[in-house]
């Protein structure tokens, strides 16, 4: 009997090691480590493995990238995280909790660079942004919303809004909270800078000297110009309410003199030029008349001498444009301008002109690719910046704590996430 009182403890002791193990080697639901060349991470970490040949990624401005991976990654291991977005209390997520993405990440590093290659799962692509459309019954130009709404008939219109995926670090290891945990250091989902505050949702970090580095992969900018925006998160002066998630430095690109990286293809309030009804509308301020724009973009180049896009210099009162060559665009003819069902006609016009970051603003690189069931997208970045205050230096090779968002179903803030993960360098 006592004999067999041992057996069964030993059992029991083997199967609760056992259970144990599993549920402290499976957070996020990730594939357990097979400690072979490119085989799935264990836990939270994704190692960077170094490499003597960098994989190739397209510069900024260059052709679209058509999603090969090459032999370089062949190596990497890859983590696998289930990202999902949660439900913050306060109603800023709303619509969109509980949507859940895989995302699939690897890391390569070599003298001068680190690279990422991420994967992640979305039924649709969405690169369009406030693309404009003719409202036949207003006889108005309106654009399409970022949030919900509703069709003319009643039924529930998606958002309009591209996708993005994001990377935060901790610059300088500033953030106190980072490292314990990680993104939600930033996300104030029920409180602002005042204790006893109930709303929220906004971003910002808790102390005068705490920045957080953070990639904004988004994909009307990857498609177009190969590049994420660089941005930083800090502290703001402490000002309630209020979202301190800003651009990194910047130079002036080209000769609009606007915002570097593009501008808003919008013309507010133009006077309207018909015989009756007087009055003003929004209007697109550039057009490209055949219409075909590539991965809904006008981007720059094409609003300057010789560009396919002209400006809209009049509009009547029924909503014709008159265009810088003195052609005409009457929307009422054909629903090429105007919804359709849940979507848009053949040649509504992208809400944005695209342009490539510079400065500080510009140091990221990545392309990106739609396989028809989600992104696939690379990343560059030089192992240290010569912003030394707001990017994350990886050159000491050290650990760095992080986390990932992922936008996609037409959502812009209302992101997947996934915390507390630990950047790797494999010496």
């Amino acid at each position: 009997m006592k004999k067999f009182t041992g057996q069964l403890l030993a059992i029991l002791f083997l199967i609760s090691g056992i259970i144990f193990g599993l549920t402290n080697c499976t957070k996020h639901d990730q594939t357990l480590d097979l400690t072979v060349p490119g085989a799935p991470e264990q836990g939270d970490t994704l190692t960077a493995i170094k490499v003597t040949t960098a994989p190739s990624i397209i510069a900024v401005g260059g052709a679209a990238w058509d999603g090969t991976i090459e032999t370089a990654w062949g190596n990497a291991k890859k983590l696998t995280i289930s990202a999902t977005v949660p439900d913050l209390g306060n109603g800023t997520f709303a619509g969109f909790i509980g949507n859940q993405t895989d995302i699939t990440m690897r890391a390569l590093y070599d003298a001068a660079n680190i690279y990422f290659l991420v994967e992640f799962n979305a039924p649709q692509k969405n690169v369009n942004t406030s693309q404009w459309y003719y409202n036949p019954l207003t006889k108005l130009w309106a654009q399409e919303s970022g949030a919900p709404a509703l069709n003319s008939n009643g039924s529930f219109r998606p958002p309009f809004i591209q996708d993005q995926f994001t990377i935060m670090f901790n610059a300088n290891n500033s953030c106190l909270k980072f490292n314990s945990t990680s993104c939600y250091a930033a996300c104030h989902a029920n409180t602002t800078f005042s204790s006893t505050a109930t709303t929220g949702g906004v971003m910002h970090t808790n102390g005068p000297n705490e920045i957080l580095d953070c990639w904004r992969v988004r994909m009307n900018q990857a498609v177009n110009c190969n590049q994420a925006n660089d941005t930083y998160i800090d502290w703001g002066g402490g000002v309630l309410n209020v979202n301190e998630v800003h651009n990194d430095l910047q130079v002036n690109n080209g000769p609009v003199p606007i915002a570097d990286g593009g501008f808003s293809n919008v013309i507010k309030s133009m006077k309207t030029n018909g015989k009756v009804n007087n009055k003003t509308m929004s209007v697109p301020m550039w057009v490209i008349p055949a219409g075909g724009y590539v991965n809904s973009a006008i981007l720059l180049k094409d609003t300057l001498a010789g560009g396919k896009a002209l400006k809209v210099i009049a509009v009547d009162s029924v909503g014709v444009l008159t265009l810088s060559n003195n052609s005409k665009i009457d929307p009422s003819v054909t629903t090429d301008y105007q919804q359709i069902g849940n979507g848009d006609g053949a040649k509504c016009i992208p809400g944005s002109i695209v342009a490539p970051f510079t400065g500080s603003r510009g140091d990221v690189g990545a392309n990106a690719f739609y396989t028809g069931t989600g992104w696939r997208v690379l990343i560059k970045r030089a192992l240290k910046t010569s912003d030394t205050v707001n990017d994350v230096d990886f050159s000491s090779l050290t650990d760095q704590p992080f986390g990932v968002g992922a936008m996609f179903n037409g959502a812009d803030n209302q992101h997947a996430i996934a915390a507390g993960l630990m950047l790797r360098f494999q010496k």
